[in-house]
């Protein structure tokens, strides 16, 4: 969750599924050469701690929401900037929907490539359809959304090899355009805190069965030969290009 929205309502099953996608590709691609994970943006340290109960790989969590420069727990370090980390230091990055917070991405992406070690996986997620930008994105101080060409244009540029890229939470693009559609015609702007809302607990039902299709949704977009040209989200993986 990101900081900014921490404690506000229950964790929504599109975070929760989320996680739990991102966590199927690092399982899939992690080998004993990797030691070291860093979840960049981590928010409230959700998947951070998730990963640390997992794997016995140093995991670092940085979020330039954090107000100090470096603590740690015994299996978390955490940090305040990527520029904290040693240039060659990182197997596996985690950008959560980060890259929309950063007003200058190249900038920040030239500095994620050196710290990236050879053989390395990155796995960025972000919001897709500029069309889609709204008052939560303002909120959440997002400068903007992406479409499948522009994150990919993006991360080759700054030397990522992108071995996948793909739309997926299909289901809840149309949802997500009509809700948009009908707040501008009321000029309602209770949209940017109404997103985040979920009244339900992480066990009930309800979340649980939402989460399962989003789980669905994305394994279907990510694996299929002919994946679906929309998305409420991008997700691009990419190996070190070293």
């Amino acid at each position: 969750m990101d900081l900014l929205e921490a404690g506000v309502g229950n964790r929504h099953p599109w975070e929760l599924s989320r996680g739990d996608c991102i966590l199927s590709i690092i399982k899939s691609k992690i080998t004993s050469q990797h030691r070291t994970i860093a979840d960049i943006g981590c928010g409230d340290l959700y998947f951070a701690n998730i990963l640390s109960g997992i794997f016995d790989h140093t995991i670092f969590a940085i979020d330039t929401g954090f107000t100090n420069l470096l603590s740690s727990t015994d299996k978390i370090v955490k940090m305040s900037s990527l520029e904290q980390m040693d240039d060659d230091s990182i197997d596996i990055a985690i950008l959560m929907d980060v890259l929309e917070h950063i007003e200058k991405p190249d900038e920040f992406l030239h500095l994620l490539s050196k710290k990236m070690r050879g053989g390395g996986i990155s796995i960025f997620t972000v919001p897709a359809f500029q069309h889609l930008f709204s008052e939560h994105d303002v909120f959440l101080k997002h400068h903007r959304r992406y479409n499948k060409k522009q994150l990919y244009n993006e991360l080759v540029s700054c030397g990522f090899n992108v071995e996948r890229i793909f739309f997926f939470y299909t289901a809840l693009y149309v949802p997500r355009l009509l809700q948009f559609a009908i707040s501008n015609l009321k000029k309602n702007n209770g949209m940017a805190h109404q997103i985040s809302m979920w009244k339900h607990d992480e066990n009930s039902k309800l979340t649980n069965l939402v989460r399962t299709v989003l789980n669905l949704d994305f394994s279907f977009n990510k694996n299929s030969i002919l994946p679906l040209p929309f998305g409420l989200s991008v997700c691009a993986i990419c190996s070190a290009g070293k």
